[in-house]
């Protein structure tokens, strides 16, 4: 099995047409998502939607088989109750502790913006991800004294060598030229770094992306609540590890190839954020046109465009089954109290001639797609 000699002697060509267009286009997108206004329950529901991808993308490459929305009922689980059945503990364990390490990290930006990283500071991330967690052979924080593999790759097995190693990598990652490199670069470089010492007895490649995620995020990269590569390394799981040995075996000491993959992956995530900002502001900006029109018709005020704007406000964030808006099944049910089958067939013929909703079956949608007149 083979062995690379870890050195610091690494460089990256950060001059090439396409890593200066990638550069470019993320630190623009960025800026761009950041300064688009959106209101605190928006931002709450991005950032946990953020969340939630980058904690089941971080334990799904290390082989923990889990959905989103298993994530998502995890995370909404009080801490000492169950969310999935007791043979899959250890699962629901590595999400807890997944997201934990992710608000660990925005929590202490938020504190230190500056703050440099530390040794410390990455057995922080580790302690995080592997405690209460019985991987043999770890103690959680503590570097590793024996040999381990990391697929086809044999890292570093003394101990003393590996303590001198952490310390070499921190002391090189905060001095020149690295700390000169832009923030995206050098993020994943640390990246690669972390795995190729593999100072720990598991859990190396989520501290890895733990502090990749956090040289990203003091850069202002997570422009919308915390978000990290871990979701497109996950996607494309296969891809992620050949780069990672072609840097080892291959191409040595150009890291050019691991840091491109890197920034593609990033410059897709920041496109999907910025993607879903949009789609937020579309629905925030449908319901102010709808209640324009309604009001410019004169039914604002009246019962009849009371409930009409009921309708539209509900369907802006999703669908509604009319099925079970007529059998008084839906929390809308209660606008239509009283009244016949005709009355909700009436408004929703009233909107439809208005353009501002669509029925396609049992389905009543909104017209998004109005809003594209107000873009170039």
């Amino acid at each position: 099995m083979p062995r690379w000699e870890v050195h610091f002697e690494m460089r990256v060509n950060a001059q090439g047409p396409e890593m200066l267009r990638l550069l470019a286009k993320v630190d623009a997108m960025a800026s761009v998502i950041k300064n688009i206004p959106i209101p605190p329950y928006v931002q709450s529901r991005l950032d946990n939607l953020n969340m939630v991808r980058a904690v089941r993308g971080t334990t799904g490459i290390e082989g923990t088989e889990i959905s989103e929305e298993e994530v998502e009922e995890i995370l909404r689980t009080p801490a000492g109750q169950r969310a999935l059945p007791r043979n899959r503990a250890r699962d629901e364990q590595e999400v807890r502790n997944a997201n934990e390490v992710m608000r660990y990290v925005a929590e202490r930006l938020r504190a230190e913006p500056t703050g440099p990283l530390t040794e410390e500071l990455v057995r922080d991330f580790h302690r995080t991800i592997t405690h209460d967690i019985g991987y043999p052979h770890n103690a959680p924080g503590e570097y590793r004294t024996h040999l381990v593999r990391a697929g086809n790759y044999i890292p570093p097995g003394n101990a003393e060598r590996i303590r001198d190693l952490m310390f070499e990598f921190v002391m090189w990652l905060n001095s020149a030229p690295a700390i000169d490199w832009h923030p995206v670069i050098r993020a994943v470089v640390a990246h690669f770094y972390v795995i190729a010492i593999h100072p720990f007895g598991d859990g190396n490649g989520r501290t890895a992306r733990a502090v990749e995620s956090y040289l990203l995020y003091q850069a202002g990269v997570n422009a919308r609540g915390y978000y990290s590569l871990a979701n497109y390394y996950y996607r494309h799981r296969e891809e992620y590890i050949s780069m990672l040995d072609y840097v080892l075996f291959e191409s040595d000491p150009d890291l050019t190839p691991f840091v491109m993959f890197g920034l593609r992956g990033l410059d897709g995530e920041l496109e999907t954020v910025h993607g879903e900002v949009l789609d937020a502001l579309a629905v925030i900006a449908f319901r102010d046109f709808a209640r324009e029109a309604l009001d410019s018709g004169g039914r604002l005020g009246t019962r009849a465009g009371e409930r009409q704007l009921g309708l539209l406000v509900a369907v802006a964030d999703a669908p509604l089954s009319l099925r079970e808006i007529r059998a008084g099944r839906h929390r809308l049910s209660r606008l239509y109290r009283g009244l016949s089958s005709k009355t909700l067939q009436r408004d929703i013929r009233a909107l439809v001639e208005d353009k501002l909703v669509v029925v396609e079956g049992d389905r009543l949608e909104a017209n998004l797609g109005l809003m594209t007149q107000f873009t170039r």
